[in-house]
């Protein structure tokens, strides 16, 4: 780990210069100059944009070109929580006996511990101290708790609180690794509720009353607080029904780039230590009988491809026990929405660095967000289509889950389809729902959230379950 964070300080410092002294910035530094892991800074002109860079942007990435920074997005008023713990969210622990808590509350509401009960009795089985921290970005005013408990058996329903026994929570562990069947909810692009066409209200609501899965996957871009810390405040208040009773997993995106990310960095705790040193941007876990790995397509790339290719390797030689691949991330590879930068220039780029590393390992599924839409493509490499089929498929299945809902509303703007995208839909939001039956069949499906209806489904078919020696022969 040492390794990886030098790594990150000494490219980020020369992406930075560039950024600020070159005119090229975009084309040379987007995905690298966003984040610098020990410094206040926010190496990124594109603070100049949104207002937020941080107070020492200036002394540590050069004045250049750029206006003077503004330390937030403009003047903000006090924000927090009011009283004890709320907006409660559970995370997977590194094996299905643990399970984390985070949680916020006032500063008159320092307790940080969670209870551990029967779930008919509620009687308590065992009680876990966490960790308190302080957070005062964008004048929010208020703790962060983590609480983990261990000592869980798989696949067994148990009940927690963490305000004293007032109230319960009632979850269900994860299954033992390499357990199927497994039934997963994914969105991307979810923002609070709002008033506005194309708002994540019934997604929201939709979530809340499906109860077929047992983990939320959120591929970036969470409640859109357009740097304002009281709408992750309402966010997480308006998820709480979902993430109290499932875990709430989720990777980076553009909209929590506010104070160098710090909201999204403080308040979710994912599994690993790596998660842990760099503080949720890229991670994997085992859930069931899926391995999934998340990485950040707000970051240096290259930083993150060592650790990519040694994580995929490693799922790819133990499929006979956990035979499912999937990576998730905010930005996507492939997109054909009409959006010359993100569809073209964007996804391009990011394809260059991962795409041969999902090929190499036979990623079956890459989940991402970004365009406010969705869509799915045939099993595809390097612009190619493998083969319009499902059944044994050759490359890996792209799909855009972006059309969660938020207050950007969604996009409905295509570019002539390419031969590689089977199907799309940008006029009502709506969430994933994947079902990993066995080792050889996983079923897609993409949910209108309003009325229920599955708008798009998909099914893919191995004809022989992958084996150990097989995977062990193409590494």
């Amino acid at each position: 780990m040492a390794a990886i964070i030098t790594g990150l300080a000494i490219s980020l410092a020369a992406c930075c210069r560039a950024a600020v002294d070159g005119e090229t910035w975009m084309d040379n530094c987007e995905y690298g100059c966003t984040y610098r892991k020990g410094a206040l800074c926010q190496c990124n002109r594109g603070c100049v944009h949104y207002h937020d860079c941080c107070k020492d942007y200036e002394e540590k990435c050069g004045s250049g070109p750029s206006p003077a920074p503004s330390p937030t997005p403009g003047p903000l008023p006090p924000s927090g929580p009011k009283g004890g713990p709320e907006q409660l969210h559970l995370a997977l622990g590194e094996d299905p006996s643990v399970v984390t808590v985070s949680f916020v509350s006032s500063k008159a509401f320092p307790k940080c511990q969670c209870s551990l009960a029967d779930a008919q009795s509620k009687k308590i089985i065992a009680s876990f101290a966490g960790d308190t921290s302080q957070y005062t970005d964008g004048n929010w005013i208020g703790l962060m708790h983590v609480v983990r408990m261990d000592g869980m058996q798989a696949d067994t329903t148990y009940s927690y609180t963490c305000d004293d026994s007032k109230t319960f929570y009632t979850f269900r562990t994860a299954p033992v690794v390499g357990t199927l069947p497994v039934t997963i909810a994914a969105v991307a692009d979810l923002g609070e509720d709002c008033d506005r066409v194309g708002c994540g209200n019934a997604t929201i609501a939709a979530l809340a009353a499906d109860t077929s899965y047992s983990m939320l996957v959120h591929a970036g871009d969470l409640a859109y607080t357009h740097g304002h810390p009281m709408i992750w405040d309402n966010f997480m208040l308006e998820m709480q029904p979902i993430t109290t009773r499932v875990p709430y997993m989720v990777c980076v995106g553009n909209h929590e780039h506010y104070f160098n990310f710090s909201g999204y960095r403080s308040r979710f705790n994912m599994p690993g230590s790596l998660a842990k040193a760099n503080q949720n941007l890229w991670y994997s876990f085992d859930h069931g009988g899926v391995h999934w790995a998340a990485f950040s397509t707000e970051h240096d790339l290259e930083m993150q491809t060592a650790w990519l290719e040694m994580d995929l390797k490693t799922a790819d030689a133990n499929r006979a026990k956990v035979p499912w691949v999937v990576v998730f991330a905010h930005k996507p590879l492939y997109c054909s929405t009409n959006d010359y930068y993100d569809c073209r220039v964007g996804a391009e780029k990011i394809a260059s660095v991962i795409e041969p590393l999902l090929k190499k390992y036979k990623v079956d599924l890459m989940l991402a967000g970004h365009l406010h839409n969705y869509e799915r493509s045939w099993p595809v490499f390097g612009g190619n289509v493998t083969a319009k089929s499902y059944v044994d498929p050759q490359a890996t299945t792209h799909i855009i889950i972006g059309g969660a809902g938020d207050d950007e509303g969604l996009t409905d703007r295509w570019l002539t389809p390419p031969d590689w995208s089977a199907t799309h839909d940008g006029k009502d939001v709506g969430y994933a729902r994947l079902h990993f039956e066995n080792a050889t069949i996983m079923k897609f499906d993409y949910v209108h959230s309003a009325s229920g209806k599955v708008a798009d489904s998909f099914t893919i078919v191995r004809s022989v379950a992958p084996s150990m020696t097989k995977a062990k022969l193409v590494v």
